[in-house]
């Protein structure tokens, strides 16, 4: 790309004054320059100043790091295009030019790296960063107004109070939108993962395998597991929270509370991961005991090398105060980054092309799921008698599970992110959905709902 997203030296640029915008990225043009407007407007999305709902009309909350730096990328690709087809910015339209030519070509793949048609989800964030890139140039003064052209639709969202289990909510959606797959989930079985995990274990050590079975038991994404510190499980067993002292041995769990590599907004930096909202957790009281067992011993042996290879005492110092970090890799002591964990998980052989940590998440979730719903016999008896209110109930129970116990543990902002896990467990008892459920896209136009239905 000639277009390219830069960001400077956080030091540097504070140490100049401009501290509130030194973790934000720019856009550098074909010259190669600074594109001011560009720069201008992730700075006013960056900081809240603006974005599509509230038009500059009241403060908004500022997008996480990564949400900006994708922004960003896609706002240098749509710029790229302009220049390369020689559309005046001021002066475009949505009907003729963003979704009549930028859209059209992604979608033939006459504006892709490899030549290929791309994919819906790729697609359409860039398009409706360019619409929000043009709305902000109009509500600047760089251009007349920019025209969105929309619908409404119907989709359905989940209640797990509603006796019916969904509710009907009337969104706008823009004009031309490319209709996103849906992701069906393919799982493993228990046999798979099983032998998976033991290869991990066997070739990445017992840190990184510790890591990846921490990803299945607590759906942690890996940003959270690499940012998981020494006292996030208390040192002291006696400060351990319990759901259940009395309950047996394998149904009790540990409570923790975490914010290092969360999603969603930014609150600052601490050793290197993103400070984000904090989120409370479950594990299994095993695991914990097992977790515990390696930062007394295992994870010692480590620091020690890390210690050691210091070239100075000043370093080796710096580096005792700064292991903050549970998982240290066993050969250099260095931390275990969320790509290192990745990288184990994806360098044995897998279950099946695609097996992912973001899958492993799915997997506690569905296992939680299942587990939970057959724990009602009344369900598996409806079905056994093709009962008519079997699928109903089975709905409605599993709407109620997502709702309080995957999703707070997920840490989904929004349940449609978890209505995957609803269609799934219909389809394990052989039944269609009774509703088509929209998942949403984060990357659409504001959403202004209206709810026609709740009983």
């Amino acid at each position: 790309m000639s277009f390219t997203v830069y960001y400077s030296d956080p030091e540097v640029t504070s140490k100049a004054g401009f501290a509130k915008v030194a973790n934000l990225p720019c856009i550098f043009d074909s010259r190669p320059g600074y594109h001011r407007l560009a720069s201008a407007y992730l700075i006013d999305r960056g900081l809240g100043y603006w974005n599509p709902s509230t038009r500059g009309q009241a403060p908004a909350l500022a997008p996480s790091d990564q949400t900006i730096k994708n922004y960003a990328q896609w706002l240098a690709n749509f710029l790229e295009w302009a220049e390369v087809r020689n559309i005046d910015l001021k002066t475009c339209t949505y009907v003729d030019h963003v979704h009549g030519r930028y859209q059209k070509e992604m979608e033939k793949g006459t504006w892709s790296r490899d030549g290929r048609a791309l994919k819906d989800g790729t697609v359409n964030p860039r398009v409706q960063q360019a619409c929000d890139y043009l709305m902000w140039m109009s509500d600047k003064g760089h251009r007349p107004s920019f025209h969105i052209p929309t619908h409404t639709a119907t989709i359905y969202a989940g209640t797990a109070t509603s006796s019916i289990g969904h509710r009907a909510i009337t969104v706008e959606v823009r004009d031309g939108k490319a209709r996103k797959n849906k992701r069906a989930l393919r799982l493993p079985s228990d046999a798979e993962v099983k032998e998976w995990l033991e290869k991990v274990y066997h070739l990445a050590g017992y840190a990184k395998g510790l890591m990846c079975e921490l990803v299945l038991l607590s759906a942690l994404r890996r940003s959270e597991a690499a940012g998981f510190r020494v006292d996030t499980l208390p040192e002291e067993r006696a400060a351990w929270h319990l759901n259940d002292p009395s309950a047996p041995r394998a149904n009790q769990r540990v409570r923790l509370e975490i914010k290092f590599g969360t999603k969603g907004p930014d609150y600052g930096y601490d050793h290197g991961d993103k400070i984000g909202p904090k989120r409370q957790i479950w594990i299994p009281l095993e695991l914990a005991e097992r977790i515990h067992a390696y930062r007394q011993k295992t994870r010692n042996v480590a620091l020690k090398k890390w210690v050691k290879s210091a070239p100075t005492l000043t370093e080796q110092r710096r580096r005792i105060d700064d292991a903050v970090h549970l998982f240290l890799d066993e050969d250099t002591g260095e931390r275990i980054t969320g790509k290192a964990l990745y990288n184990a998980w994806t360098a044995v052989e897998l279950p099946y092309a695609g097996w992912s940590p973001h899958l492993g998440r799915d997997y506690w979730a569905c296992s939680i799921l299942w587990k939970e719903v057959t724990r009602h016999e009344e369900i598996k008896k409806l079905f056994e008698t093709g009962s008519e209110i079997a699928q109903a109930l089975l709905e409605s129970t599993a709407m109620s599970i997502i709702r309080l116990q995957i999703q707070p543990q997920l840490g989904h902002a929004n349940a449609s992110t978890s209505m995957i896990y609803l269609e799934w467990i219909c389809n394990m008892f052989g039944v269609n959905l009774s509703i088509d459920l929209d998942r949403g896209d984060e990357n659409e136009l504001p959403v202004h709902p209206t709810i026609e239905v709740n009983q």
